[in-house]
C-alpha cells in the first residue's frame, strides 16, 4: 500500500502562533504557502508562494523520503529592472528584487579649461567636478623708476611686489624738487636762548630760560602784570611810581596796609592800641616807591612808611590838614583837635582828605612832614 505524508495545516493566525520542530513544515491555508520551522521562531519562515489559481490539496507521494529538507529563498525573476545613463555621463545599475541601487557615473568627455595669453594654465573637470587651475604668467611685468629715483620690482605671476626707491645723490634741489620749508641747520647765539631743527618742513623753535623771579644768569621776563623781581639794580632814577619811602621792620603779626604801628610788642613793631601813644613807628605801606632793608624776610615783615603819602586806617571826623595821632581803636589814627600841641612822639602825619562821621575808613595821610 502506498505511504501518505501529511503536513500540519491551518489558517495564517494558527500558523503565526505555531512553533514547529527544527525542519518541520506547515501549510498556511489562507496564503496557500509553505512555512519551515526552526524549533524557536513562532510562525516559522514562509518559503513558497502558491499561485492563486492553484488549489493545494493533500498529495500522495510515492515512496518519498523526507529528511529535514533545505529550502532556498526563491529569486524573483523578470522584475529586476536596470537603470542606464547615456550622453555626457554614462552608468547603470540594477534594482535587484526592486531594491535600492547605486549608479557609478562616468563622464564620456571631461571638459578642460585652458588659459592663454599673458597668463597660462589649464584644468580638467573630471566627471564634471570642481577643478583648481594653477596659472603661470608668460611675461612677468617689471616696474622701474627713473629720474631722481631709482629702483625696480617684478610682479612674478602678477603677484605683489615691493619696490625700494633710492634717491640719486645730489639730485634734489630745494624749492625746485621739494615743497614746504627746509632748515638744514639752525643755531642761536647769546645767553639764555637755544634752539635747533634739521628737517624738511620743520619749525625752528627758540627756547629761553627767561623768568620773572630773581634768578641769576637768566633772561628777565615780565609777568602778566608787567612786573619782575631782581636783586641789585644800577640805574638812574628819574621818577617813582609810588609816593612813599618805607623801611622793613619785623612785626609780631602780619598787618594789612594802612595799619598804624608803634614800636614795641614781642618783635620790633606792633599795632597801636591806645590814644596818643608816643611810640609811633609809622603806617604799613602797600607799594613803597623805595624800600629800605629789603633783604629782611619772614611771615610778619612790615614795610613801614617813613616819608611820603600813604593810605591810613582812620576813625572819627577828619578835616584836611589835621594832625593825625594814634587812636584807641586798634591800628587806627584819629585827628588831633585840641588847641594845645599833642604829646611829642604821638603825631603820625597830616590828613590829605576830609572824612565825616564816626565810622572807620581809609584816607591818604602824609607822613614825615609836620
Amino acid at each position: 500500500m502506498p505511504t501518505s505524508v501529511q503536513f500540519r495545516r491551518g489558517t495564517t493566525a494558527q500558523n503565526d502562533a505555531f512553533t514547529g520542530a527544527d525542519g518541520e513544515l506547515s501549510i498556511d491555508t489562507d496564503k496557500k504557502a509553505i512555512r519551515i520551522h526552526d524549533n524557536s521562531t513562532a510562525g516559522g519562515e514562509e518559503v513558497v508562494v502558491v499561485s492563486a489559481t492553484q488549489t493545494l490539496t493533500n498529495k500522495t507521494l510515492t515512496s518519498p523520503t523526507i529528511n529535514s529538507p533545505t529550502i532556498t529563498s526563491p529569486t524573483i525573476t523578470g522584475v529586476s529592472p536596470t537603470v542606464t545613463l547615456s550622453g555626457a555621463v554614462t552608468g547603470s545599475g540594477t534594482l535587484t528584487n526592486l531594491g535600492d541601487v547605486t549608479i557609478t557615473t562616468t563622464a564620456t568627455n571631461d571638459p578642460t579649461i585652458t588659459l592663454t595669453g599673458a597668463i597660462t594654465g589649464s584644468g580638467t573637470l573630471t566627471n564634471l567636478g570642481d577643478v583648481t587651475i594653477t596659472t603661470t604668467a608668460t611675461n612677468d611685468p617689471t616696474i622701474t623708476l627713473a629720474g631722481d629715483l631709482s629702483g625696480s620690482a617684478t610682479l612674478t605671476n602678477l603677484g605683489s611686489a615691493t619696490l625700494t626707491a633710492t634717491i640719486v645723490a645730489n639730485s634734489v634741489a630745494l624749492g625746485t624738487d621739494t615743497t614746504g620749508n627746509y632748515v638744514g641747520t639752525g643755531a642761536t647765539s647769546g645767553n639764555g636762548i637755544s634752539g635747533s631743527v634739521s628737517s624738511e618742513g620743520g619749525t625752528f623753535t627758540v627756547s629761553s630760560n627767561a623768568t620773572n623771579s630773581n634768578t641769576g644768569s637768566t633772561i628777565v621776563f615780565r609777568d602778566s602784570s608787567g612786573n619782575f623781581s631782581a636783586g641789585t639794580i644800577t640805574a638812574t632814577t628819574t621818577q617813582a611810581r609810588y609816593a612813599d619811602l618805607a623801611e622793613n621792620y619785623m612785626g609780631d603779626d602780619k598787618y594789612y596796609p594802612g595799619t598804624v604801628l608803634v614800636f614795641g610788642g614781642e618783635e620790633e613793631v606792633t599795632q597801636c592800641t591806645q590814644r596818643l601813644d608816643t611810640r609811633i613807628a609809622g603806617i604799613v605801606s602797600a607799594d613803597p616807591a623805595f624800600l629800605m632793608n629789603e633783604a629782611m624776610t619772614g611771615y610778619s615783615v612790615a614795610s613801614v612808611a617813613l616819608v611820603g603819602r600813604v593810605p591810613c586806617r582812620v576813625v572819627g571826623e577828619i578835616r584836611k590838614g589835621d594832625l593825625m595821632v594814634a587812636s584807641s581803636v586798634i591800628g587806627h589814627a584819629e585827628a588831633w583837635r585840641d588847641e594845645s600841641s599833642p604829646p611829642a612822639g604821638s603825631v603820625i602825619g597830616k590828613a590829605l582828605e576830609d572824612k565825616t562821621g564816626a565810622s572807620e575808613d581809609i584816607i591818604e595821610v602824609v607822613v614825615g612832614r609836620l
